[in-house]
């Protein structure tokens, strides 16, 4: 992985919705639940992994993963990072999510128009 941008990860679990979801707010929400998820669970392996939700521009713009790491990251890292967050939907309950989603007091739609533009 390369030190000047990030390698993009889109998760198929929720592809569907990165592109055309009306609910961007929640998206993004959900995107920054499952990065801090992911961070704390490859924290251990990959003590330089920096995991971001960025804006992606391809026929539109939506949020995606943004990963970099230093030069002994494997380069099967996003598949890996696939089946994480694949085992982390599937484990996890909706509160897990809501809980992080309504604590704090964020304003999901603000964080959404500050990252996306829209």
């Amino acid at each position: 992985m390369s030190e000047i941008g990030y390698t993009i990860v889109e998760p198929p679990s929720i592809g569907e919705w990165l592109g055309n979801v009306k609910n961007r707010a929640m998206l993004l929400a959900l995107l920054t639940w499952l990065r801090y998820q992911l961070s704390d669970a490859l924290k251990d392996d990959f003590p330089a992994l920096k995991i971001e939700v960025i804006k992606v521009e391809y026929l539109g713009s939506y949020p995606a993963f943004g990963i970099q790491g230093d030069n002994d990251v494997p380069s099967d890292l996003p598949e890996r990072i696939n089946g994480l967050i694949e085992r982390i939907l599937s484990d996890s309950s909706i509160a897990d999510f809501l809980n992080f989603a309504m604590n704090d007091n964020i304003d999901w739609a603000a964080e959404a128009q500050t990252l996306l533009g829209l």
